[in-house]
């Protein structure tokens, strides 16, 4: 637990200052806000730029299941696991931000897992609804995009999805609305999205 140097007051949370004394607490970390985390996906977001052409292809010309899932293995295990081993994704490294629990450390896997549990929701109900769409009448004699278009994914998917994108926007959008500038996922997991330098 951090300690005060002044008051030697043990606290829980991660405080810029004392809640006993009211001095500054060494090691305060400044927290992330909502557009250098934005930016921090979007980097992540082109690393995964060549698998999102590969699945690309795959849906117009290869068409197989085992790609496909293949191809979401790692989608479901980077952000989790550099969270946890790392202390951050690439992006958020290349933004010069990290990820601490309350304690300021780095997240367990558990923790990380519970952190990205909504976009791992987004992740496996995109990966359920293309299946769909792969097992969908006149889906393997498509071949054009003008073909594809007239195949489409079920209504009940693309409520679902809609859902999903809806849980993601309020997600991030909270960040903007509570202390220390948490998202929900960061609320679920006890974890900051914190500036590298305190």
């Amino acid at each position: 637990m951090p300690k005060c140097e002044h008051c030697q007051l043990e606290f829980r949370e991660w405080v810029e200052f004392c809640p006993g004394c009211g001095e500054p607490v060494p090691g305060y970390a400044r927290p992330a806000g909502f557009w250098i985390r934005l930016g921090a996906y979007i980097i992540d977001a082109l690393i995964f730029l060549p698998i999102a052409a590969l699945g690309f292809w795959n849906t117009y010309s290869f068409k197989s299941t085992v790609l496909l899932v293949a191809m979401s293995v790692p989608g479901f295990l980077y952000k989790p696991w550099t969270e946890s081993f790392l202390g951050a994704t690439l992006g958020k490294m290349a933004c010069g931000i990290k990820v601490i629990n309350s304690q300021g450390q780095r997240l367990g896997l558990f923790y990380a897992y519970a952190r990205a549990f909504p976009l791992l929701l987004a992740a496996g109900v995109g990966l359920a609804s293309q299946l769909a769409l792969y097992s969908a009448p006149g889906f393997e004699s498509a071949k054009t995009l003008a073909d594809m278009a007239q195949v489409k994914p079920s209504a009940y998917w693309q409520a679902v999805n809609l859902l999903v994108t809806v849980l993601i926007l309020v997600d991030c959008i909270v960040v903007a609305f509570t202390p220390r500038k948490r998202a929900l996922h960061d609320l679920l997991a006890d974890s900051y999205c914190v500036h590298k330098e305190p």
